[in-house]
């Protein structure tokens, strides 16, 4: 029988928590040391290709004019643009791995520990970091050509001012439309891909065909997470604004105290956020384990045995 979201929040909320900041803390050292890496890389290879004497040195202005003016300046910039990639989106996609991981064995194993965020970080990594390469090609796919064809028009000098509006205002529109496709359909991807155990381009296609199933019912998920968030954070905050008010008046604004109780309010902030965080992606999973999950196996068994909805999920360390 499956435990409803408020008696799965408060059996495994606080552990969970803990596993996200701690798993945020590795995240972002991470991307620091990745990104550090690549900086060193990238100024090796401008230094290496590139006339600009010293990058260190140069503004940005001769940089980009040295990569105009040579034949291998834009094949470069692409090669960097490229290491870029991987140089944010692996750590990234660790913590989605390990956040989607330790939340959906609470919620349909009902057991976590602290563990499981790093365990499942790990194993599911390189397949959420395909993943997510491949939901940024097909979302940003039509910017680019969108972008290609906006600076050819423009650059021809035939196209009046007013359609040039129109293109502008049709491509943010384009934008702003991608951009919530792109944040709808992750929503349950990565989900998809370790509960389900499938495969990369299998895992979005079946976030495409939930979304286009239950269309409401996906964006509800999201707008319920969102508004978890965003509560939680606007209460506290509220809570704590009250309390330094209170404080300041009963004791006279004493900087000590005053300082006491910063510290206090960053650390409540701090475990905030992650509970919220915890919070809203356990409302994610536990509806599409309740809500969502039938929908995509309505009429057969699943590969586990068990129909649609019902299985134990998965669980760090099986195959």
């Amino acid at each position: 029988m499956t435990e409803s979201y408020y008696d799965t929040l408060k059996r495994h909320g606080v552990k969970l928590s803990l596993a996200m900041l701690l798993g945020n803390l590795l995240h972002t050292a991470l991307l620091y040391a990745a990104l550090l890496l690549y900086a060193i890389l990238a100024v090796l290879l401008i230094t290496m290709f590139s006339s600009v004497p010293s990058v260190l040195e140069a503004d940005s202005n001769q940089v980009a004019e040295s990569f105009a003016s040579e034949p291998g300046g834009i094949v470069l910039g692409v090669v960097l643009l490229l290491l870029f990639v991987p140089a944010v989106q692996l750590p990234n996609s660790f913590w989605i791995a390990g956040a989607y991981g330790a939340a959906s064995s609470a919620v349909f194993r009902g057991e976590t520990s602290i563990s499981f965020f790093f365990t499942t970080g790990f194993k599911h990594l390189w397949r959420i970091f395909a993943q997510q390469v491949l939901l940024a090609i097909l979302f940003m796919g039509p910017i680019l050509v969108m972008t290609l064809f906006g600076g050819l028009l423009a650059g021809g000098g035939e196209a009046s001012d007013t359609a040039l509006g129109m293109f502008g205002l049709l491509f943010f529109v384009l934008l702003f439309v991608l951009l919530i496709g792109y944040l709808w359909i992750s929503l349950h991807a990565p989900l998809i891909l370790i509960v389900e155990r499938t495969a990369v381009w299998d895992s979005i296609r079946l976030a495409f065909r939930l979304t286009l199933k239950k269309p409401g019912q996906t964006l509800l998920s999201g707008l319920i997470a969102l508004g978890i968030l965003l509560g939680t954070y606007f209460s506290v905050g509220l809570i704590l604004v009250i309390l330094f008010a209170l404080l300041t008046a009963l004791t006279g604004g004493n900087d000590i105290i005053a300082a006491i109780f910063a510290v206090f309010g960053v650390l409540i902030l701090l475990c905030t956020i992650f509970f919220a965080f915890t919070a809203s992606l356990l409302s994610i999973v536990h509806r599409y384990k309740t809500r969502l999950r039938s929908d995509l196996f309505p009429d057969n068994l699943n590969r586990e045995g068990f129909s649609g909805g019902a299985t134990p999920g998965y669980a760090p360390g099986e195959s």
